[in-house]
């Protein structure tokens, strides 16, 4: 599936002048400079202002990315607990998934704040165990969290995408990222299950996310989803 990719607001160069923002380049002297202060020069050229006309010296930069190798390698960590120090413990069978705390965190402020009331819960707890003389506290720098809401493997998918910013939609799983895309502010993610719900929506292809959802129906979103599958199915129908 072809990634969803955001749009963001551009400034105009008007209005960041207004702002005294920089645009990194100078204006030349205008011919209307024996004109009154209060008159704009009609126009201006821009110049770098730091030219430099030497070709070899231009080609002493260059930008060199892997994004793919990246999302690659980052996709393994969450199955490396050595390198992990937040440990999810999903669905009744308590199944670990594992993840790292500063990249959740910077991903997702849900669980940013997630993680630091765990965090706190935690030193509370270690400080209360040394008052009483008859517990003995173990401090451990890892993160236990209890998800019970979700699939096993949807929330793997979930902890995946916010590692690797890649994952795999299918009509099992969408509503599972869904859901967790929606609860953890992961916008990108969101629009993209969005849009696999739009494009499936075929006789024999959009029922199939019917049982996925319906495991989700205590989620806001998931009702969302439920309600979008049955009017479309309800539309294609009557026609």
């Amino acid at each position: 599936m072809d990634r969803c990719e955001s749009t963001l607001a551009l400034v105009d160069f008007e209005q960041m002048e207004q702002d005294g923002y920089s645009s990194g380049y100078e204006s030349t002297p205008s011919d209307s400079e024996s004109s009154t202060s209060t008159q704009k020069p009609q126009s201006n050229r821009l110049i770098p202002i730091s030219y430099n006309s030497d070709p070899v010296k231009k080609k002493e930069k260059m930008s060199y990315r892997n994004t793919q190798a990246l999302t690659e390698h980052l996709k393994v960590i969450s199955s490396i607990p050595e390198l992990c120090d937040v440990t999810f413990e999903v669905g009744s069978e308590k199944v670990k998934v594992h993840g790292v705390k500063a990249i959740l965190g910077t991903r997702s402020r849900v669980l940013y704040n997630l993680i630091l009331k765990k965090q706190r819960e935690a030193e509370f707890q270690r400080k209360a165990d040394k008052k009483d003389k008859k517990k003995t506290s173990v401090k451990s720098d890892k993160v236990i969290i209890v998800v019970k809401k979700y699939e096993q493997e949807d929330f793997r998918k979930i902890i995946q995408f916010i590692h690797s910013g890649s994952v795999d939609i299918n009509s099992s799983c969408v509503a599972g990222l869904l859901c967790g895309a929606s609860q953890f502010g992961l916008d990108d993610l969101e629009r993209a299950c969005w849009d696999f719900v739009n494009h499936s929506v075929k006789p024999g292809i959009i029922s199939k996310i019917i049982p996925a959802a319906k495991r989700y129906s205590h989620h806001k979103t998931g009702q969302r989803l439920l309600e979008k599958i049955f009017s479309e199915t309800q539309q294609s129908v009557e026609l």
